[in-house]
């Protein structure tokens, strides 16, 4: 198959961060091709957008989204409908590769569109599962659906290769998550920021919560914030508030007695570099993300996650430990946390790079 376009499609800000560093190699070997924002979530201010020489170039939807699961399908659904007649103004489809990643609504929405008109999908982070459907929701239900139409897919291990061993398409071990692509190019910036200066010399950990099945539990959402009281008599935290948690702790009355302790550091969500930069001089990590797992991992840190189930397997067992949200777990591991600290990861082995290489050969 002679590849006459290359279409990188990107539906949140977490994707791109994932997915700049592939672009960057493209542009290394002057590979052309167009980025297709689904609009999920604005990619259009991202400072990583700086790293490429590429802007989106078509953006499908510009609604902003409300926070709840039937706001996401009903968008997915319009959003999609909207979108074929605009994918199909794109020339030689049948010769072009949808390069997609992850698994939000939009990487399902990406592999569509092209098995659609025709185009060969390649999935970037493939093969991750967690073998529940419900942990993360709608996360898995999105790979699982992604990868039955996939043609090539990009797993960053040997046991997302062998998860998906069964089915059909070309598998490719990338040996890491472009995420350590990502990370070493963060770290790699001297950036001037008055929230680094104000708490480099504290020592701190890093909370954050923000997934809709740990939210709508408001019972487990009192007992996390009434422990952070606790914790934070010792450690001063950075709270990272995603906009729902800042909305559900408002509604729970629990944000005025947040803003009121001394020992915590409220935060919008921060810029991807300024993020790392403030997670690398951290202590820990409290979190229900799965892409901080797999940064708390590559940096050696210790991280505990907030879930019943991880489709990852980066760190588990080493510096990650999983809570299954159990109160004594989690009590366990703050007062060990030190216990969990790891060298940082090494790698000589660009998974960036052996995604290029391998897309300019199909």
């Amino acid at each position: 198959m002679k590849v006459l376009h290359y279409y990188f499609f990107i539906g949140t800000v977490a994707e791109l961060i994932k997915v700049f560093p592939i672009m960057m190699e493209f542009d290394k070997k002057n590979i052309d091709y167009m980025i297709i924002a689904s609009g999920q979530n604005d990619i259009t201010k991202s400072e990583l957008l700086n790293f490429i020489k590429k802007r989106p170039e078509i953006i499908l939807s510009n609604k902003k989204i409300h926070q709840s699961a039937v706001s996401l399908f009903l968008w997915f659904i319009k959003t999609t409908l909207k979108s074929i007649s605009i994918i199909g103004k794109l020339t030689d489809k049948k010769n072009s590769i949808m390069v997609v990643h992850g698994d939000t609504v939009s990487t399902v929405m990406g592999a569509f569109l092209a098995k659609f008109f025709g185009m060969k999908v390649a999935h970037i982070e493939a093969g991750l599962r967690s073998f529940n459907f419900l942990h993360p929701f709608p996360e898995e239900i999105d790979r699982v659906l992604v990868s039955h139409m996939a043609d090539v897919h990009f797993c960053p291990n040997e046991w997302a290769m062998k998860n998906i061993k069964n089915g059909g398409g070309v598998k490719v071990n990338t040996e890491n998550n472009t995420l350590i692509d990502s990370l070493a190019i963060a770290l790699d910036q001297k950036i001037d920021s008055e929230l680094i200066k104000s708490i480099k010399n504290n020592k701190y950990f890093i909370f954050i919560l923000h997934r809709q099945e740990n939210l709508m539990n408001r019972e487990l959402v009192q007992n996390l914030t009434e422990k952070l009281s606790e914790i934070t008599k010792e450690t001063h935290c950075v709270f990272v508030l995603h906009e729902p948690t800042r909305k559900v702790l408002s509604d729970m009355d629990l944000l005025k007695d947040l803003e009121k302790n001394k020992k915590i550091t409220l935060l919008s969500r921060l810029s991807y570099v300024e993020f790392m930069h403030v997670l690398s001089n951290s202590e820990y990590i409290i979190t229900d993300g799965g892409s901080n797992q797999e940064e708390s991992y590559f940096m050696g840190k210790p991280c505990l996650i907030l879930r019943k189930k991880t489709e990852r397997i980066e760190g588990l067992g080493h510096n990650v430990l999983l809570s299954n949200l159990d109160s004594d777990t989690i009590s366990k591991f703050i007062v060990e946390y030190k216990s969990y600290l790891k060298p940082k990861v090494q790698s000589n082995i660009s998974p960036s790079s052996v995604i290029c290489n391998a897309l300019a050969q199909i």
